[in-house]
């Protein structure tokens, strides 16, 4: 739309103008696209060319957002170029170039591009025999080590015995449980192992350490003391499963009952080298006291077993037989009483 109006407006020739049909923004013929609305207009390579503004024309909303946009300083850009969106394209490229290592844009495309899906395929199985070669490993590394502790406990010797460390040696609190290897060789509690398979014991832990590396079902020599006497005997030691076996055993069994406060003394009987174990209280009415049993009374033997520490008569009593009769022995002042006691059951 040409008009001689227009070219004394704007002191343009009207052929170089156009005005855009949608916002009648003057535009240059050249143009495209409406720099104002963004209306195609026509064809041509001048749409990459800056916006002309002519005097007189009409301020478009777009216009006033574009004018306070470059009124506004640029970002810029980290080579000192101006800010993307005004930079040449040569200025552009430069920057990319630099930033990228010199790596041209198809390139740098080609470098980024996604994995393509078929690789997908490719790693999945070698990710999956991986771990699962993973798995497997750790899985014969458990085996390996749940069989080297089998093998350690299997190698593990028990003797059936409460013991703790004294001046002479390791000295035995109770035999428990019945029927172990030392219930069996004869030790009881107040004894002191001094020797052990050939081995000084000097302390608990001396007789602990050759256990430990001592296979079950051995028999070895032992060398004990027993009321200030040297004795010896023979031990066959058992393992850690029949150990637990003798003790469920004798835990889920009956036990006996004679009515005693188990707040017992281990006591020196006057004028000997042994040891008893004295009463503090006999309950009334209980199969102790019914007996003939009192307090203050010093046991030295039950049922036949010599009594020498309190842990070793507690354990006695429980081994008895409920409604069995047993023959205890106890000095009372300086008199020797045998005293016949049908045992209780503790419920």
């Amino acid at each position: 739309m040409e008009t001689e109006a227009h070219k004394d407006s704007t002191g343009a020739p009207a052929g170089d103008v156009f005005v855009c049909p949608n916002c009648h923004t003057l535009m240059p013929s050249e143009m495209r696209f409406c720099r104002a609305c963004g209306c195609r207009l026509g064809e041509g390579i001048e749409e990459y060319t800056e916006t002309v503004r002519f005097d007189g024309a009409q301020d478009t909303g777009r216009a006033r957002k574009a004018k306070t946009a470059s009124a506004q300083p640029q970002p810029t850009s980290p080579t000192g170029i101006g800010g993307w969106g005004t930079a040449s394209r040569s200025a552009r490229a430069q920057a990319i170039r630099s930033l990228t290592g010199g790596l041209g844009r198809g390139k740098m495309a080609r470098t980024c591009a996604r994995v393509p899906r078929w690789m997908i395929w490719v790693f999945l199985p070698i990710f999956a025999l991986s771990l699962l070669s993973g798995m497997s490993h750790n899985k014969v590394r458990v085996i390996k080590q749940s069989g080297a502790a089998a093998a350690s406990s299997s190698s593990n010797s028990f003797l059936g015995a409460q013991y703790k460390t004294s001046p002479d040696g390791a000295f035995i609190e109770d035999v428990t449980p019945p029927g172990s290897p030392a219930d069996k060789a004869g030790l009881l509690g107040g004894d002191v192992i001094t020797i052990f398979d050939g081995h000084v014991i000097k302390s608990e832990s001396d007789l602990n350490n050759l256990l430990s590396n001592m296979p079950s079902g051995k028999t070895v020599d032992v060398t004990f003391i027993r009321d200030g006497e040297k004795k010896t005997g023979k031990v066959t030691t058992i393992s850690e499963d029949q150990n637990d076996e003798l003790r469920d055993a004798f835990e889920q069994g009956p036990k006996g009952f004679l009515g005693v406060n188990d707040n017992f003394k281990r006591v020196q009987i006057p004028g000997t080298n042994s040891y008893g174990v004295q009463l503090k209280e006999v309950y009334k009415n209980r199969p102790g006291y019914l007996a003939g049993l009192r307090d203050d009374d010093i046991v030295v033997e039950f049922n036949g077993t010599q009594i020498r520490t309190p842990e070793e008569f507690n354990t006695r009593i429980d081994r008895a037989a409920p409604d069995s009769t047993v023959k205890i022995v106890v000095i009372r002042g300086t008199e020797r009483k045998e005293i016949m006691v049908k045992m209780g059951e503790d419920d």
